[in-house]
């Protein structure tokens, strides 16, 4: 049975409730991590089989190299793959180093890999190119017949494609609201809005707006936009445990 769970929904700045956005997946089977921001102990304890980041900003990717130092402290033998999409790795590697990760005695092997459909546990991951930089990718999940997308962060999708049908859950950006829409896409970011539409576009049964500003009056005009178009919209509870 796959689940998930928002380690965090902001976007770049950080609420004392809510760090950056990332997402932690399971099956019982396995489980993987989809950047790396806040609560890192959850990734930890989940003891994690692999990590996939989605492009090189920061608030995706600067907890990585605290997770290997605490996936070695804690004893960790197993290698631990880190799928990424190419032009990534001087990025990782770059993290990794400055650190001596990999200089640590009887450190776990530390695998960088390019593959864009993979499994974990149960798990299948499928990542897409996404309008945000040149090598942002987003993900779709499958597990037993439930199928889930995660648009990363990526400009406005202007219709439902094809293999993204067929869904149940949709987690999208909603870096502000409609009215400031030039704004977004001149930073490669979508509405509450362009979330709506998505959603419904797909048929899907659930949408979790992530890549929040700062705030809960901000949160709540997000939440309002989103559910005028899809009424089956959410603010993820942050560290709860969602079932697919």
């Amino acid at each position: 049975m796959l689940k998930f769970k928002f380690l965090g929904a902001n976007g770049s700045c950080q609420d004392a409730d809510c760090g950056n956005t990332s997402i932690l997946f399971t099956d019982g089977a396995g489980s993987l991590c989809i950047d790396l921001a806040c609560n890192i102990s959850s990734v930890v304890d989940a003891d994690i089989d692999a990590v996939l980041l989605t492009h090189e900003h920061i608030d995706h990717i600067y907890a990585l190299p605290s997770l290997l130092h605490q996936l070695w402290l804690t004893g960790r033998t197993r290698p631990l793959t880190i799928y990424l999409p190419a032009g990534l790795d001087p990025f990782v590697n770059g993290m990794i180093d400055l650190f001596s990760i990999r200089s640590k005695k009887n450190i776990f092997a530390i695998v960088l890999s390019h593959e864009e459909q993979f499994t974990v546990g149960g798990m299948h991951f499928q990542t897409f190119k996404t309008d945000h930089t040149p090598i942002s990718v987003g993900v779709i999940v499958e597990e037993g017949g439930r199928k889930l997308v995660y648009t990363g962060d990526s400009r406005p999708i202007p219709a439902a494609p094809e293999f993204m049908s067929g869904a149940q859950v949709l987690i999208h950006e909603a870096s502000g609201l409609e009215s400031n829409e030039q704004t977004l896409i001149q930073k490669g970011h979508s509405s509450a809005a362009d979330a709506g539409r998505l959603a419904a576009a797909l048929g899907a049964g659930q949408l979790y707006l992530c890549h929040l500003p700062r705030g809960t009056a901000a949160k709540q005009a997000l939440l309002s936009e989103a559910r005028s178009l899809f009424p089956a919209a959410h603010l993820p509870g942050i560290l709860t445990e969602y079932t697919l």
